[in-house]
């Protein structure tokens, strides 16, 4: 209200407010810690019914408050999860999914069923589970794990205890992350007594990784993990660490000292935060293919970095990572790459070499975490300074190496790097 000498005085605190910075409802005058102006709609409200969120001031009419970060959100940008509680777009996105059969949204944890997300109960109503090959079905689609002749077609072979290649297990993620980042890695080992190697290690590892044939492994197999966190990897894995340890020691399972092994690790696509940071991503481990080499201990024609050059009219070199970032369904890459993108769902990094050394194993794995993590907050402005060099990195994994103990411990011996191919140096 307005007192007798023209001095403005807000309704609800009695501060006194400038005719410029003034709010009025209803014809009483309110100060901007009493009253707002709502972003959306324009309206003029006591300050019980702001919302804020991402910078902007709302009324609840126009917003409302995310059930799950409790941010707030304006109404147009909200989704419906858990059929009625309202989340903002960045949670819906990374912490719920869509049951494909029901037609709704749910938070927690989904069952794939060949590739499709469905709910408990839909799973319960319209799946099955088949013990044999370790697979969920739709009911509808009958389960081949036998052939005719009565032998096994999804874990057939020398050992009934390996998949086969083509085979692909529901995936069982281990561990929570907010970022939607789990990693999963393939390593091949030859052993010469296949059948018992199987057997012990398809039963200690059961619900956290799978043996699987590879063409390129004349007397072995693959050991595929289910998808883990990085945490989970380091804290809660030890009968994983201890079954391949084993392997090792008592059946004298090699991967290193081979010409056929390799590592390979797999990292979620839903884990980048964007397109960018994919960029960044790539870029990243081309930019620095000797240091990559020497820390993988190979250079291998099944893992190449010179996928990413074309050459000019003038046949000088040209970096381009376009055909790796975008969609593998409109982009075309190779598999044979240092950075396979063909797959939907995740980013596989193939340039390791395999090994049975557990430390190893974590190191690269620990690898794979650090860059997704350097690159994530990084900016164009970083990048113009020189963000995507080895040396920056190694600063973060120094600043950070309880997070990353096995690579740490290996910084020293990556820093002198031997592994000659002046197109990668020079790149």
């Amino acid at each position: 209200m307005e007192n007798e000498d023209s001095v403005i005085e807000c309704t609800a605190c009695s501060s006194t407010v400038s005719q410029d910075d003034v709010l009025t409802i209803n014809e009483h005058a309110y100060c901007h810690d009493c009253a707002f102006m709502c972003d959306d709609c324009g309206s003029i409200t006591d300050n019980e019914q702001l919302i804020t969120g991402s910078g902007n001031s709302w009324c609840s009419d126009c917003a409302s408050y995310c059930e799950r970060c409790e941010d707030g959100v304006n109404n147009d940008d909200t989704h419906t999860v858990d059929h009625n509680e309202s989340w903002c777009q960045y949670c819906y996105e990374n912490y719920s999914f869509y049951c494909e059969s029901c037609s709704d949204t749910y938070s927690g944890d989904c069952t794939y069923v060949q590739d499709t997300p469905y709910c408990e109960s839909c799973y319960s109503d319209e799946c099955y589970w088949c013990d044999d090959c370790e697979e969920a079905f739709r009911s509808d689609d009958r389960c081949d794990c036998y052939n005719n002749d009565g032998s096994r077609c999804c874990r057939s072979g020398r050992s009934g205890f390996i998949h086969d290649y083509s085979c692909k297990p529901a995936p069982i993620f281990k561990g929570s992350s907010k970022q939607g980042m789990y990693l999963g890695f393939e390593l091949e080992t030859e052993l010469r007594d296949v059948e018992g190697g199987a057997r012990f290690a398809s039963t200690s590892l059961q619900g956290l990784a799978y043996l699987k044939h590879d063409g390129s492994i004349s007397s072995g197999f693959e050991i595929v993990t289910h998808p883990h966190t990085h945490q989970e990897y380091r804290e809660n894995s030890k009968l994983l660490w201890d079954t391949i340890d084993t392997l090792r020691k008592d059946y004298n399972a090699r991967s290193w000292d081979t010409d056929t092994c390799g590592l390979h690790i797999h990292l979620s696509r839903s884990g980048f935060s964007s397109g960018a940071h994919l960029h960044r991503f790539i870029a990243f481990v081309y930019h620095n293919a000797p240091h990559m080499m020497k820390f993988a201990g190979r250079k291998t024609r099944f893992a190449r970095f010179n996928d990413v050059y074309t050459f000019d009219e003038y046949d000088r070199p040209v970096f381009s990572i376009k055909h790796k970032v975008g969609s593998p369904e409109r982009y075309s890459s190779e598999r044979y790459s240092a950075v396979n993108t063909q797959n939907p769902n995740t980013i596989e990094l193939r340039f390791f070499r395999g090994t049975m050394n557990t430390s190893s194993v974590l190191s690269a794995l620990d690898l794979a975490q650090a860059m997704v993590e350097y690159t994530r907050e990084l900016r164009l402005d970083d990048v113009k300074l020189g963000a995507l060099s080895w040396e920056w990195f190694a600063d973060y994994v120094v600043s950070n190496n309880g997070l990353y103990p096995d690579l740490y411990s290996r910084l020293d011996k990556i820093q002198s790097v031997d592994i000659h191919n002046k197109v990668f140096a020079n790149a």
